[in-house]
């Protein structure tokens, strides 16, 4: 059986694009995804973080991701900066390293 249709899912950026550059073991940081809803529309650009937005989610309306650009930040930051957007969040947190 063949498939009809396929359905690709496309990053949106909501981070300025970064130029390509050598990253060493020390200086990666955590992904963290999880879902969202969107009452506000697109997350704007949150300082401190790195945020990727896939329109595919099985509960909202999105799947987010969101790289802390240095070990500072906290997840409770995040969290209060999306919220402060309308974004509201929806568990369950994945974290990738």
């Amino acid at each position: 059986m063949t498939q009809a249709h396929t359905k690709y899912s496309v990053l949106h950026p909501v981070h300025p694009a970064q130029s390509a550059q050598t990253v060493s073991a020390d200086t990666v940081q955590p992904a963290v995804f999880f879902e969202v809803i969107l009452n506000a529309g697109t997350p704007l650009p949150l300082p401190g973080w790195t945020l990727r937005l896939w329109p595919q989610a099985r509960l909202g309306d999105a799947t987010l991701e969101a790289i802390p650009e240095d070990r500072t930040r906290t997840q409770a930051e995040l969290l209060t900066g999306l919220s402060a957007q309308g974004i509201e969040v929806l568990g369950p947190f994945r974290r990738h390293v």
